[in-house]
């Protein structure tokens, strides 16, 4: 693996006011969606197989046989 140096990140004042007025536009836009959002149903989630997850992932177990076990 390649190591870089790290990355300095400065925090300017001016970005910290952007950070505040944003929540706070955040925080005024959400309390009048949330009153909103309570009218519209939210839409069910669908519960996913293992063997669709194991599709999506790529992984393929290997089939165990069925026969007497040796030990």
């Amino acid at each position: 693996m390649i190591r870089r140096p790290l990355t300095e990140i400065t925090l300017k004042l001016d970005d910290l006011q952007e950070y505040e007025s944003f929540r706070r536009d955040q925080g005024n836009n959400s309390s009048s969606t949330s009153e909103m959002q309570e009218d519209i149903p939210k839409p069910l989630d669908v519960v996913k197989t293992i063997e669709d997850i194991h599709n999506r992932i790529g992984y393929a177990p290997k089939k165990k046989l069925g026969g007497p076990s040796t030990v």
